[in-house]
């Protein structure tokens, strides 16, 4: 008996408007080629799977790198390597609920280690180091490999403007669904590189653009990162409300309210903050940011 055409049969429900059929992803080793002269960088997908939120307690168990090609002036991904994916023996018992999500579990990383040596030759290879949320990756890894540090970061949140697309939601699996039509049953570091390189590379539906050029253009221009150090307690619900977020200090860094702003919003920034939130006593902070520093909880 042979098989029926189920990509003849998925069209035909498409065609239909009464249903949408999402295909599995499968990842690609490429996504197009460059116009003669344009200039490649490598970037490198980086993503963790660790034993809870904070970097400064919690430990990385799973290590996921996948380096690739692609334009500096179109964005265009043409080349995706090979993965490099390692687990790592965090020394105490993996939580139950991290066991549920990521189906690692104690037995998988007994007696294992990340290659140090691997990990700094992977990422001397890149230009440029890329997660989905960063803010929550560059920490990790900082922590566990200083070569991190010194990177240029950049956001497959933050930085593309998914909103101003059509696109609500920021979770990768989402963006897979909604933005590239595909699904993925997967919460692997790999699994999620690889997924997140496909939706940087597939075009907007509205203007054709690229996510990838979108997110290389943020990435370049410096922001500010304003600090509402020492602001009242009875400020919070306002601050929280304008999306600064809580950040509880690291070396000599003070706890305070922050957010990141591009440079030409901050003189109305520090007027709000000193309007509002201090009312002549205190004063904020801020710190211009680069790629280099963006992401980080050190700097």
């Amino acid at each position: 008996m042979s098989r029926p055409d189920y990509e003849a049969l998925a069209h035909q429900l498409d065609e239909t408007g009464e249903f949408k059929v999402l295909r599995r992803f499968k990842p690609q080793s490429s996504y197009g080629t460059l116009e003669d002269g344009e200039e490649t960088r490598t970037g490198l997908f980086v993503d963790v799977e660790t034993t809870g939120k904070h970097w400064t307690t919690d430990r990385i168990i799973e290590f996921a790198g996948v380096p690739f090609t692609f334009g500096m002036r179109s964005g265009r991904i043409v080349h995706v390597d090979a993965p490099f994916v390692a687990l790592e023996d965090p020394g105490v018992p993996i939580p139950q609920e991290i066991v549920r999500l990521t189906h690692i579990t104690d037995d998988m990383v007994a007696g294992q280690r990340i290659d140090d040596a691997a990990v700094r030759t992977l990422v001397g290879r890149a230009q440029l180091v890329l997660a989905h949320n960063a803010r929550f990756d560059r920490p990790f890894l900082e922590a566990r490999f200083p070569v991190f540090a010194d990177m240029h970061w950049a956001c497959s949140i933050n930085d593309v403007p998914w909103e101003a697309h059509g696109l609500g939601s920021v979770k990768l699996g989402w963006l897979l669904m909604e933005h590239a039509g595909l699904y993925f049953r997967a919460h692997r570091a790999e699994d999620d590189c690889l997924a997140a390189i496909h939706v940087l590379a597939t075009p907007f539906a509205d203007d054709g653009s690229l996510p990838m050029r979108h997110l290389l253009e943020t990435s370049r221009r410096p922001t500010v990162l304003m600090r509402a150090v020492n602001a009242p307690f009875d400020t919070k619900e306002l601050l929280k409300a304008r999306n600064y977020q809580w950040d509880n200090g690291a070396n000599d860094r003070a706890k305070a309210w922050q957010k990141e702003i591009a440079e030409e919003l901050v003189d109305g920034e520090l007027a709000w903050l000193r309007e509002t939130i201090y009312k002549g006593k205190g004063a904020p902070e801020s710190k211009k940011l680069s790629a280099r520093a963006r992401y980080s909880a050190v700097r």
